[in-house]
């Protein structure tokens, strides 16, 4: 109830401060953060909570992304009904990958989802029948959600803090019911786990298949806000990358992580991009940023959420 009550007050408060400071470009920034909460959620249950890190996380963003254009192209499906299909067409190919990786742990489990996300990139480029190659999708109609349309900056914004809501109220009750704590045992040590009667396989598909639902979930919404999808966009290395940034710098296996690790990283993204100096060279942005990663990782290994952690118990300690 409390954790309702406390998503239900940050998201009012979000929803109520925004639009009165927003232009175009503060309402583009907010719903990037929000889409990235999603997405850091999703890849924080399986590598976060389940300890199963995954290099390819895209892949399932992508299937989201292209189902739900596709179906909106040619059928004007409601976009309600189009997320949940590419979630689940992203939950499907994952219980497929997970049969043939989950006997592999650590770096050659993660090795070989980049492997797959990789595959699919290429397969993405070269189905031009399907996904229009490097050439791209256009958004051509105007998705409506329940029956309400949904256009404008204003209405995605909204829309996306529904959304970005219910993935943190899922995965914290998901992760205080008997399937969350069968993720911790596993990512804690799986050998006891199994010891212990656990199904390691069955556990770890589940943690894979719900991860990949939500990703592909955030992956529609992604598409339609953006109204163009291309293979480039949506199955890269560096799409699959951010999204454990933005859980390792917000803090790995936390609720909070992925909100604190978005709203920083991409409003970092947005200021340096600013940056008179910077702008002079198109992407010199990118080494700064990479460096300030670079040091929250290594002197905050925990995240953000760790720091603060430490930082309540040192003003406890003095008052």
């Amino acid at each position: 109830m409390r954790a309702l009550i406390i998503t239900l007050l940050v998201a009012g408060a979000f929803a109520l401060l925004i639009p009165l400071i927003a232009d175009l470009h503060i309402y583009s920034v907010a719903i990037t953060v929000l889409i990235w909460v999603m997405f850091g959620q999703s890849w924080n249950l399986l590598g976060g909570y389940t300890g199963q890190i995954s290099f390819g996380h895209a892949m399932f963003l992508g299937i989201g992304a292209y189902t739900s254009m596709l179906l909106v192209n040619a059928f004007n499906l409601d976009m309600a009904l189009t997320l949940l299909i590419g979630g689940l067409l992203a939950g499907v190919l994952s219980l497929g990958i997970g049969l043939l990786i989950f006997r592999l742990k650590g770096p050659y489990f993660a090795l070989c989802t980049l492997a797959f996300a990789e595959i699919i990139h290429i397969v993405a480029r070269n189905w031009k029948g399907l996904t229009n190659g490097g050439e791209g999708i256009l958004l051509t109609k105007r998705p409506t959600f329940l029956g309400i349309q949904i256009f404008s900056k204003a209405e995605y914004f909204y829309l996306a803090i529904v959304l970005a809501a219910a993935f943190c109220l899922f995965c914290h009750y998901l992760m205080r019911s008997k399937t969350g704590y069968s993720f911790i045992a596993i990512r804690e040590d799986q050998e006891s786990a199994e010891a212990m009667g656990l199904n390691s396989t069955l556990i770890k598909s589940k943690a894979l298949f719900i991860s990949a639902f939500l990703a592909g979930v955030a992956g529609g919404f992604y598409g339609l806000y953006n109204k163009f999808i291309d293979p480039e966009m949506t199955f890269t290395v560096p799409m699959s990358a951010e999204m454990i940034f933005v859980t390792v710098i917000g803090g790995m296996g936390t609720i909070a992580g992925p909100i604190l690790g978005s709203g920083i990283l991409i409003t970092l993204q947005e200021y340096l991009k600013g940056v008179s100096f910077l702008q002079a060279y198109s992407s010199l942005y990118l080494i700064v940023y990479g460096l300030l990663i670079m040091l929250v990782v290594v002197y905050l290994p925990g995240g953000v959420v760790e720091g603060l952690k430490k930082l309540r118990a040192l003003l406890r300690k003095g008052a």
